[in-house]
This record gives C-alpha cells, sequence and structure tokens, in this order.
C-alpha cells in the first residue's frame, strides 16, 4: 500500500508540474485576470474537497494533490472572462456531485474537471463559451463587457471547416479560446514528459489519438494544415492529456486502455463532426469514463483467455493493480 501511494503521489506531482506551466503562460497570455480565475478554481476546489472529508468524517491525506489537479485542469478549461460565480459553480460541482457523491478520491466514475466545465457551460454558455483576445486588457470586475468577448477559433472551425490563423500562430496557441488549453507545443512536450514519466498511458492515449487522426485524415481529404486545425480546437490536446488519460478514472489493463482510446477517439469524432458541439473532447471523456468500470470487470477473464496462448501474453498481462482493483469492484457490487 505504502508503494502505491507513492506511485500515485508521483503521478500526481507529474501532473499538478504541466498543469503549472500551462497556468504561467496563461498568465502571460492574458494577465491578472487569468490568474485571479485560476485561483479561484483551485481555492474551491481545495476548500470543497477539505470541507467534504469532515463531513463524511474521512482523514484528509497531504499526499493527495487532486483537488488541486481537478481546480487547475478545470481553471485552465475556462474563458479569462469568465464569471467569477461561475468559477465557483463549476468547481463546486466538480467537487462536491463529480467526486463526493460518488465516494470521493479513487471512486470518480467522471473526470470532476470535465463534469464541472461540462455542467457550467450547460448553465452559462452566454459566459463560458465567449472569449477575449490574448494580451488584451481585460477588466477585473466579476462581468465583463460582451462587447471584447468573440466566439472561440473552435466555434467558427466547426462552421466552416476552414480557418485564416497561421501555423505558427496555431501552435504557440495565438488565438481565441480557454486559458490554457490553445499551447499546442507545450502540449505536446508535457504529453512527451508524462508517458515517459509513466503518469499517463500512452496505449490509451495514442489509440485516441490515432483513431481520430486517421477520420480527420479521410474527412478533410489528407489536408494537413485542417487535420491540424482539428487538433489544435476544442482542447483537443488538453482533453486527451487530462480529462480521458486521468489514472483515476481510465481502466486498469492493457487490453482494456486499448479499447478504451479506441472508443474515446470515435466519441471525438462523433461529437465534432456530426453533433458539431464546442469542445467535443469533454462531452466524449465524460461518456466513455463509465465504459471503463466495465471493462475492467472483464478484463480479468478476457485475459486469461487470452494468455493461454503466447502470443497474446505480453499485450494481455495485467498492470499492477489489476487484481486488487477487481476485487474492490466486485466488493462494491456485493455491498
Amino acid at each position: 500500500m505504502v508503494s502505491k501511494a507513492k506511485s500515485e503521489f508521483s503521478i500526481m506531482t507529474d501532473m499538478l508540474i504541466v498543469l503549472l506551466v500551462l497556468a504561467a503562460v496563461s498568465v502571460y497570455y492574458y494577465g491578472m485576470r487569468a490568474a485571479i480565475v485560476l485561483l479561484i478554481c483551485t481555492a474551491v476546489c481545495c476548500a470543497a474537497d477539505f470541507i467534504c472529508l469532515k463531513l463524511r468524517k474521512k482523514e484528509f491525506d497531504i499526499h493527495d494533490l487532486s483537488s488541486l489537479i481537478t481546480g487547475l485542469t478545470l481553471g485552465l478549461m475556462m474563458s479569462a472572462s469568465v464569471p467569477y460565480y461561475a468559477a465557483v459553480v463549476a468547481s463546486l460541482f466538480a467537487v462536491v456531485i463529480a467526486k463526493h457523491a460518488f465516494g470521493g478520491h479513487g471512486c470518480e466514475i467522471f473526470n470532476a474537471a470535465a463534469a464541472g466545465f461540462l455542467f457550467t457551460a450547460l448553465c452559462f454558455p452566454d459566459n463560458m463559451l465567449t472569449y477575449p483576445q490574448s494580451f488584451s486588457d481585460i477588466p477585473y470586475s466579476s462581468i465583463v463587457s460582451p462587447d471584447i468577448l468573440s466566439p472561440s477559433m473552435t466555434k467558427s472551425f466547426i462552421l466552416t471547416d476552414t480557418s485564416t490563423l497561421s501555423v505558427p500562430d496555431i501552435l504557440a496557441g495565438k488565438f481565441v479560446g480557454p486559458l490554457g488549453t490553445n499551447f499546442i507545443i507545450i502540449l505536446a512536450v508535457g504529453a512527451v514528459f508524462l508517458m515517459l514519466r509513466r503518469s499517463v498511458s500512452a496505449i490509451a492515449f495514442f489509440a485516441e489519438l490515432v483513431t481520430a487522426l486517421l477520420f480527420a485524415f479521410v474527412h478533410y481529404e489528407y489536408d494537413l494544415l485542417s487535420v491540424l486545425y482539428f487538433f489544435s480546437s476544442g482542447m483537443m490536446l488538453f482533453g486527451m492529456i487530462f480529462l480521458s488519460c486521468d489514472h483515476s478514472t481510465i481502466p486498469k489493463t492493457k487490453s482494456s486502455r486499448a479499447v478504451y482510446g479506441i472508443l474515446m477517439g470515435a466519441c471525438i469524432v462523433l461529437f465534432h463532426f456530426y453533433a458539431r458541439v464546442e469542445n467535443a473532447v469533454v462531452y466524449a471523456a465524460i461518456l466513455t469514463a463509465p465504459l471503463g468500470i466495465e471493462l475492467d470487470r472483464r478484463a480479468l477473464s478476457f485475459a486469461e483467455m487470452m494468455n493461454k496462448k503466447s502470443i497474446f501474453r505480453r499485450v494481455n498481462k495485467p498492470l499492477k493493480h489489476m487484481q486488487e482493483t477487481l476485487e474492490i469492484l466486485d466488493k462494491n457490487e456485493q455491498e
């Protein structure tokens, strides 16, 4: 149990490092109002987590960084101009409803940040889905005048399938959108760092990426620039790293993670190209996460069946805590 706690703490630390880098860049792009939004989300998430633990008579674990990660992830998904009350509502929903209502850290069915963002975006779409230009003078007041706000690049791209942005601007994140989800180069480097550190599942990430990439290539008739616009829009890479590959909700076996990644990529395609919703990866993360639980339930018998043939042993070898995870699932089901 000690080694498991250290491993989980290491994963959360790695995630926190990448999120802090994104937060620093977002403050550079959008000024002190970005810092205020990030601080509100982080502070409310941490406070709500602490209060919920006390109400549930659970001990607060100083090594549990999940509330910090949820707060930063949620804040980076916000508009720099979002009203402060919307940031508070999103943070409370993420921690109280999406996390503690299901049993707290480790028992979540959905990624808490994704659930908090989606709930608030549905409640306050005009505030959550309009954005200021980077390096603009954004007032510190809670309500920002709509005169300086505009729809995201994602919205324009969904409507027209084209964009006038240059490749350098796309890679540097110099386009209208959420606080910390546009910085493609930083996100790509962060993904590599997290996968090398084994803090993010490379199997799930690449299965998801390749599934969406193949469809995008065909849909855009192998136009590389349109494919780049697709992966730069709608929090795509950010969501693949921090929402769908969240270690709390992702399946625990290699074979399950491969299936999960393919399902996640397929859901992104459906929501983006057919439902035409903004931030398709958030909807896909919410829809796909519960499927990971069922994949874990089936994984052990599937792995045992396939392991009888030596050619499949390497692919379907259970991960370190596979048996423990299934025992917990079975125990909860019996209770």
